[in-house]
């Protein structure tokens, strides 16, 4: 913490809240951490952060908060990664929100680089105080694919059928329930609503949601699905139906195929669409920014903004329990 302090960003929630570090990093008695040490001056030289997601032997793992204080080690953060690839067993590894100079080391170690696309869902408003609008995109859902409604789900034993459902274990990276509900059912600060895809009695997905707040206006971020992938082209309707009370609702992933998005009315974000859909909030930035991610295999792996340390707060005011 204290060098996450003095040399990465003195007003970094990760320096200023031990209750939130460990609730990100201190997993099953494991602190997940590596960190370099200076043989002479026992200082640390350099961190880097991971996420496992579930307790299995052979887990995924994504990668967090990554930072060398000085460059008197050359390639001293690409051995940190190698070093964290051999000895955490992890089945596969990635990471979202690179820079250019970090992506050049990713592709060292071997890692894909890519980019998460952003889908957005405008409601018809008149006026929009978070997105800027300058040319205003409503498609229309497939009305042709059979419609499912949206749910909100309050039993987490619901959550568990999913998560542990066949469909659910040949995704990467696997996610254990158990690691789903502390991600999102006990974050300390985050209160997170989950909207089941109901096919009559049958549970097909969960779509994990939050509100974000600015200038007396409220959008709708997903941040995270789990089950049937297909099943979110059948929600047009009722998408159209949540949207309402929202300036828009929207979605950063990877891996899942246009057309599920468009035949639900999601709108993809263009790199020169004019339109801007903001994702910085705390604090607010309005505009663009795109999300870069590595990965160790891009086979069957599905990334969304919730995945590693995107979805975070950055202050601690705001936290329901949370001290420093």
């Amino acid at each position: 913490m204290k060098f996450i302090e003095q040399y990465w960003n003195p007003e970094h929630i990760l320096c200023k809240s031990r209750q939130f570090f460990e609730w990100q990093h201190y997993y099953h008695g494991e602190v997940c951490f590596v960190v370099a040490e200076n043989n002479c001056s026992h200082e640390l030289e350099g961190i880097v952060g991971y996420i496992p997601y579930s307790e299995e032997k052979e887990r995924d793992v994504f990668g967090a908060l990554w930072k060398v204080r000085n460059k008197n080690y050359p390639m001293l953060g690409l051995k940190m990664k190698l070093y964290l690839m051999r000895s955490i067993n992890a089945r596969t590894l990635s990471g979202i929100g690179l820079n250019a100079k970090t992506q050049e080391l990713h592709r060292r170690s071997g890692s894909f680089i890519g980019k998460l696309k952003h889908y957005y869902l405008l409601a018809d408003l008149e006026e929009y105080k978070i997105a800027h609008i300058v040319t205003k995109m409503i498609p229309d859902y497939n009305r042709a694919k059979e419609q499912f409604e949206l749910m909100e789900i309050k039993e987490s034993e619901q959550l568990r059928g999913l998560c542990e459902g066949e469909k659910q274990q040949y995704k990467s990276p696997r996610k254990s329930f158990d690691f789903f509900s502390h991600r999102y059912l006990q974050h300390p600060v985050y209160q997170y609503q989950f909207w089941g895809v109901q096919n009559g009695v049958n549970l097909l997905g969960v779509f994990v949601t939050r509100d974000l707040s600015h200038n007396s206006s409220c959008v709708l971020r997903i941040v995270d699905y789990i089950g049937d992938i297909e099943a979110i082209a059948n929600t047009g309707a009722a998408l159209r139906e949540l949207v309402r009370g929202y300036e828009y609702i929207d979605f950063y992933l990877y891996g899942i195929r246009d057309n599920i998005l468009l035949d639900a009315g999601f709108t993809l974000k263009q790199d020169d669409d004019s339109n801007i859909i903001p994702n910085y909030f705390e604090p607010f930035v309005q505009k663009n920014v795109s999300l870069d991610f590595y990965a160790d295999s891009l086979d069957d792996i599905i990334l969304f903004k919730g995945d590693g340390d995107q979805d975070r707060p950055n202050f601690i005011t705001g936290g329901r329990n949370l001290e420093q």
